[in-house]
């Protein structure tokens, strides 16, 4: 199967041919993409040809470092769910695993995965199925779009201690040093952003996350609506939030409300529930209120709603509702 991304990840490039005085919805046409898809919130593009496109615009413009220009045209809303959920994260390592997390969900050619060792911490990223000749413009925008993430979320003058690049090192690295400010490494196994543990487990600001779960319109009203100081208020906004990052456990939760688990258990029981039916009624809810949006695809509902992958967030729907989550869309759009 063909491999796709989010047509909004042409967003940047295409804002950069129009600053450049290319006519970007041309050249878009070239190759087979339709430019008006950019402007769609979830539809998709074929891998390679959003690549080639890339590759042609390098040409045109005569500038090497097309993939860090074009960045400087991006906004996280155009990364969607992934944009909302890495700032709205507690810590820079709890955005990495749900970096991880939606990459795993949603896109079959891209994986991340992170590694500890010492006061150091390795994002690593892998990337099938790429032409020969985009692999520095790809490399070069995704690196320097997650850094500007993590600069963002902490709010501070980030620099990484190392990075690590594919591609052989090209004659001037000063575009390279002016965006990473830090020591590179060419022609390694993978391409890989490296910090030191101590920033990695600095909080991100609050003002970072409101201002991330506020482009979420959905994630938005639940969170309001959840806005309450009783117990089952506290702790079903607690989820909301720690969704993206996986089921969350019922410790976990019981933390971010201060109290013991056991202390939440009964608190809980006296309303005459129970966390695992908190969790249940969020998701439930939440996935309705996506599936209403028929621009949001199930992969990505999946991913909201902490899911491994878009089968189990489809078994445990109809669990819920008697209907597949794609049965009740159309039901309900009808």
């Amino acid at each position: 199967m063909e491999s796709s991304i989010l047509a909004s990840a042409g967003r940047p490039l295409w804002r950069y041919l129009d600053a450049n005085k290319v006519d970007a919805d041309a050249l878009f046409k070239q190759f087979g993409l339709d430019p008006e898809l950019i402007h769609e919130p979830r539809t998709r593009y074929p891998y390679k040809l959003l690549c080639q496109v890339w590759v042609e615009a390098a040409k045109i413009t005569q500038n090497e470092c097309v993939g860090f220009e074009s960045v400087r045209h991006y906004s996280p809303l155009d990364l969607n769910a992934l944009g909302v959920t890495f700032l709205s994260s507690a810590t820079l390592m709890d955005a990495f695993q749900r970096l991880v997390r939606y990459e795993s969900v949603i896109n079959s050619s891209l994986t991340f995965s992170i590694v500890e060792s010492g006061d150091r911490v390795d994002l690593i990223s892998e990337i099938s199925d790429i032409p020969t000749d985009a692999v520095r413009i790809v490399e070069d925008s995704r690196n320097s779009i997650v850094l500007d993430l993590c600069r963002l979320g902490l709010d501070m003058a980030l620099d990484p201690v190392e990075v690590a690049f594919t591609y052989p090192e090209p004659k001037a690295t000063g575009e390279h040093f002016a965006v990473f400010r830090c020591p590179l490494k060419f022609s390694q196994p993978a391409s890989r952003l490296s910090f030191n543990s101590a920033d990695v487990g600095r909080p991100f600001t609050a003002s970072n996350r409101e201002l991330a779960i506020s482009s979420d319109q959905i994630l938005e009203a639940m969170s309001k609506e959840q806005n309450q100081p009783d117990i089952v208020s506290q702790v079903k906004k607690a989820i909301i939030h720690n969704l993206p990052s996986g089921t969350p456990s019922e410790e976990d939760i019981a933390k971010l409300v201060f109290v013991s688990s056991r202390t939440l258990q009964r608190r809980l029981s006296d309303e005459n529930t129970n966390f695992r039916t908190l969790v249940l009624e969020v998701r439930r809810e939440l996935a309705q209120k996506y599936l209403a949006d028929k621009a949001i695809p199930l992969a990505e509902i999946s991913y909201m709603l902490g899911f491994s992958d878009t089968s189990s967030f489809s078994r445990a729907f109809k669990n819920w509702t008697g209907d597949p989550p794609a049965v009740f869309r159309t039901n309900l759009l009808a």
